[in-house]
């Protein structure tokens, strides 16, 4: 890894991650203190009465305890798009507008690989992803804990995260291949944001079931299962492995694709 363009890198995406934290970071605060003794009860009585609509939004019926309020809240829709739509712009960022505006020249002009270049990069968007959850996990947990200590069962709710990082991450190496793969900072863009609205719009059809059940098996939020790793489900903890698989696979497939083709001058 290159430690100066990592810094560099690392300061020029710090603005747009702390807008993004920021934001998940209220929307957090909004939700645990949104909640009140009755909103469990309440939360099931609205699933009941609108199956479908909760079902499709990733709003499921985990249960009527506090945990399940906030996941229901939280990881049903505006945590995972929210890192998705930072994702996006940044592995552009990172690869796709270096090549387009003709800097990734002068930086493979330097003594540096391709290889470590790629891996950099990679490096920031991964850091930062991380970064990202980490903190509005932190502070999700120390808002239930100040307002309601002890009811959030912290270790189930640290899992579910550490599934959803799988998950973002099978979608950064996704965004970063587009990346490599592009000349233009908006044809990558274009791809990659349609690629992953593809994958949520597939989601929120496969929920309804029936006819349309058999789509779960191509998208991969289908192997984030939160009402299973709540309830402790072996499988349901053990899925997203697979997302870190398809993860290394595709930053693999990226660094390969990036290394083989030839620059634009």
């Amino acid at each position: 890894m290159n430690f100066p363009l990592f810094r560099y890198s690392c300061k020029r995406a710090f603005p747009m991650w702390l807008v993004f934290t920021a934001l998940m970071s209220v929307y957090a605060f909004a939700v645990v203190r949104m909640y009140d003794p009755e909103a469990g009860a309440a939360l099931a009585d609205l699933a009941k009465s609108l199956p479908q609509t909760m079902t499709v939004l990733g709003m499921a019926e985990y249960g009527n305890t506090f945990t399940a309020f906030i996941v229901n809240y939280l990881y049903g829709m505006l945590m995972l798009a929210l890192p998705m739509l930072f994702t996006i712009i940044l592995s552009t960022q990172l690869m796709a507008r270096h090549i387009a505006r003709g800097t990734m020249s002068y930086l493979l002009a330097s003594p540096n690989s391709r290889k470590k270049i790629a891996a950099t990069q990679r490096n920031v968007l991964v850091f930062y992803l991380f970064l990202m959850l980490a903190v509005c996990c932190g502070v999700t947990i120390v808002l239930c804990e100040y307002f309601y200590p002890g009811q959030l069962a912290v270790l189930h709710f640290l899992l579910l995260t550490a599934c959803v990082f799988a998950l973002q991450l099978a979608i950064a190496g996704m965004c970063f291949f587009f990346s490599c793969k592009c000349s233009g900072t908006g044809r990558a863009l274009t791809l990659s944001a349609a690629a992953c609205l593809l994958f949520y719009t597939i989601r929120l059809l496969a929920n309804l079931g029936g006819s349309l059940g058999y789509l779960k098996y191509i998208t991969p939020y289908t192997l984030i299962n939160p009402a299973g790793i709540l309830k402790s489900d072996l499988q349901s903890c053990l899925l997203p492995l697979v997302l870190l698989a398809i993860a290394i696979v595709l930053f693999a497939l990226a660094s390969r694709t990036f290394r083989k083709r030839t620059m634009p001058f």
